[in-house]
């Protein structure tokens, strides 16, 4: 297949699933770079990163002007993203990549496991929230970790973001998706920086056409599923993302263990 007709088909694919659900962009991303056009490793992290970065911030703008990002807690979890993007980026740019394919591989399973199950919980798909039930030092601690993650593996963190403003801080499923969306766009520029600062971008061949065309394309698919999202079942996009999820994981520990 052309590269460019994968770039633009998985663009407006993550785009969408991105409005959906407000998850799932670089986990997606990181194994098409990968293995459909060929990029090492490292470079398809960083890539898929910049594209979900790209989309997410676009599409927080859109949910900032209409008034669906809790500003506070959007501040509190990317402040501690952005300390643990730094924290991590020198980290990331000496790790074997191999390691790294592994631990997305264990991440997508979560990320799997988690949208599953939480299909089946009300409180996920009620548009009331739920009683906020985190401190603020849990919440830190939260921030911080998924900002590593976004340093380590190019993922947004989306899946374990919105489970997190529902469950622990008590916040409706639109501004949970909104207010995730808002910090996946600070932790994914942080990250980028980091690894930047850290010299991961000196012997990188980051593809900036393949990444401007998928986050291109990205933008208008999350604007189509911003609008979908009021119409479909959430229970039935979550069981169908943690089988897509499910199948990636999979992929990818065939796919390294053949390299091995």
């Amino acid at each position: 297949m052309d590269d460019l007709l994968v770039e633009v088909l998985v663009g407006l694919a993550v785009g969408v699933g991105m409005g959906l659900v407000g998850a799932g962009g670089a986990i997606f991303t990181v194994p098409v770079f990968g293995a459909l056009l060929g990029h090492a490793p490292k470079d398809a992290f960083l890539e898929a990163l910049a594209v979900t970065g790209c989309i997410a911030a676009a599409s927080a703008a859109m949910a900032i002007r209409a008034g669906r990002v809790d500003r506070r807690r959007a501040v509190m979890f990317a402040a501690a993203g952005i300390l643990g993007t730094q924290a991590a980026a020198p980290l990331t740019v000496r790790m074997d990549a191999r390691i790294q394919v592994v631990l997305f591989a264990a991440v997508a399973a979560y990320a799997a496991w988690r949208m599953w199950y939480s299909s089946k919980e009300p409180v996920l798909t009620s548009s009331g929230g739920a009683e906020a039930r985190g401190g603020s030092v849990g919440s830190l601690a939260l921030g911080f970790g998924i900002g590593v993650l976004t340093s380590v593996l190019g993922v947004g963190g989306g899946f374990l973001l919105i489970p997190a403003f529902v469950l622990r801080e008590g916040l409706s499923m639109p501004t949970a998706v909104a207010t995730s969306l808002a910090v996946i766009a600070v932790n994914s520029a942080a990250g980028l920086l980091g690894q930047w600062w850290s010299g991961g971008f000196a012997s990188s061949g980051f593809d900036l056409g393949a990444v401007g065309v998928t986050a291109g394309f990205g933008l208008v698919g999350s604007w189509a599923g911003a609008r979908l999202a009021h119409r479909l079942p959430q229970s039935i996009v979550r069981r169908t993302f943690a089988v897509l999820l499910a199948l990636v994981a999979f992929w990818m520990v065939v796919r390294s263990a053949g390299r091995a």
